[in-house]
């Protein structure tokens, strides 16, 4: 993934319910409204729950959200590349600043036993 984002702080990562939304958005060329969401989440939630995540990721402005008569349809503000980008920036960031070579060997050690060379 390449990343030239410049991530001042602003970004969140994503809570459990809130990723299977992201990428139920992420996935749909077009707004969705709740129900729809819920429609398209794998699991047993309830509509208010996903009206309440939905409203509290557009306040966050990981969401766009646009009333459409009475309905509201929610939409992301960036692509998933981007936002995985500015999150992790952040992330790595903070660990950095905490952690320094300590976080540089751990992510080493799990690349390997992912098998994956850096």
């Amino acid at each position: 993934m390449n990343c030239s984002c410049h991530c001042n702080g602003k970004c969140k990562l994503l809570g459990g319910l809130e990723q299977k939304i992201m990428d139920v958005i992420w996935s749909s060329p077009e707004p969705l409204k709740p129900q729809e969401v819920l429609f398209k989440l794998e699991g047993d939630y309830a509509y208010t729950t996903i009206m309440t995540v939905l409203k509290r990721m557009a306040d966050k402005k990981i969401l766009h959200r646009q009333l459409k008569g009475k309905v509201y349809y929610y939409s992301s503000t960036t692509d998933k590349q981007t936002f995985a980008c500015e999150c992790l920036a952040d992330l790595f960031d903070r660990l950095f600043d905490s952690y320094g070579q300590e976080l540089v060997t751990s992510f080493r050690l799990s690349a390997q036993k992912h098998k994956i060379k850096i």
